[in-house]
């Protein structure tokens, strides 16, 4: 089968798309036929050897996707079939013809759900859902201020956010990004470049946010962490800014705040049960029209370089997908 594999960590001249062993699914694991990848944060920082996870090379990224069920392994059991549209995450190994995860991590997906646009949902629509409704336990009528609003997960937070019945404050920077989560549903934006861009939250937001959703960490944490209204709620989800911040303790102490730390795959392999529910929960939304995941373009597998690309860069809105040469975007209805 063909697979996306990386080779070393020095840049994309050590990433090759060869064929790669295909093995047959273990027990109580799914074969899937991987229709698309939405390509995540956490995708790029796994082939760059920068994740806590990290297989020994060659590796094989991807952890979002659609497909087809190929074949069952031993004692697989919750109806699962061949043929069934599904989608699924997994720890690295998606990127490729074929996968095998265990049952566990599948969800099906009802006729006519683009297959593209799923991809999306096992960890950025899953996170954010896991993020506001469990960890952040948001209620309707409440501010939620989103931070790296225009990323992928954060995206994800915008749409999930107002679909639970919040105003969303959306933190971005730079002109585009302001447009795109405005038409994401954001009832309030704001240019976190700006130096004095807490100001701008509490004039959107006078009575204080109540929850904070935080990818970008660095300074801004301290800063949205000071947003908060009384018993607010700061969930931490990464640290695409790069530094890994320190709060006093005193902060949350005075506000009656909580500081929540936010980890899909930690919630996956420690609550497995709850996991799949709060997938198909997303999946459900999706169907309904509640969740619209946003795809900034769509590249065949043959044309990974680009696609990895255009993923990386900090301009791109929305989710670049990897398609493995399928024409069949939507699940048969």
């Amino acid at each position: 089968m063909l697979a996306l594999r990386v080779h070393g960590f020095d840049g994309l001249h050590q990433w090759a798309l060869e064929q790669a062993p295909e093995i047959s699914p273990g027990v109580g694991e799914v074969q899937v036929s991987v229709l698309a990848n939405a390509i995540s944060y956490v995708d790029l920082l796994f082939a760059r050897g920068g994740y806590q996870v990290k297989p020994p090379l060659p590796l094989v990224p991807g952890t979002e996707f659609t497909g087809v069920v190929a074949a069952l392994g031993p004692g697989v059991e919750g109806g699962l079939q061949v043929g069934q549209h599904v989608v699924g995450m997994t720890v690295g190994g998606a990127w490729a013809e074929r996968t095998n995860v265990p049952a566990s991590a599948l969800e099906v997906l009802p006729p006519h759900v683009d297959m593209h646009a799923a991809s999306a949902l096992p960890v950025t629509y899953a996170t954010a859902l896991y993020a506001l409704k469990h960890r952040g336990a948001l209620q309707m009528g409440e501010t939620v201020l989103v931070l790296g609003a225009a990323g992928g997960v954060g995206l994800a937070c915008v749409q999930v956010a107002k679909a639970l019945g919040a105003t969303v404050v959306a933190g971005v920077t730079g002109d585009e990004k302001m447009k795109a989560v405005q038409q994401e549903g954001a009832d309030h934006v704001v240019d976190v470049g700006h130096t004095e861009w807490r100001t701008a939250v509490q004039a959107a937001v006078p009575e204080g946010i109540d929850v904070v959703v935080d990818m970008i960490g660095d300074s801004f944490t301290e800063t949205a962490f000071r947003t908060l209204r009384w018993e607010g709620r700061h969930l931490v989800i990464g640290f695409a800014g790069g530094n890994i911040p320190a709060i006093r303790a005193n902060l949350p102490l005075l506000k009656g705040a909580s500081l929540v730390g936010v980890d899909i795959r930690q919630f996956r392999e420690r609550e497995p049960d709850r996991a799949r529910a709060n997938l198909a929960e997303a999946v459900a939304m999706l169907a309904a029209g509640r969740l619209r995941p946003r795809v900034a373009q769509v590249y065949s597998a043959l044309d990974w370089a680009k696609a990895i690309r255009q993923a990386q860069d900090v301009l791109t809105v929305g989710r670049v997908v990897l398609d493995w040469g399928t024409n069949t975007q939507k699940a048969p209805g």
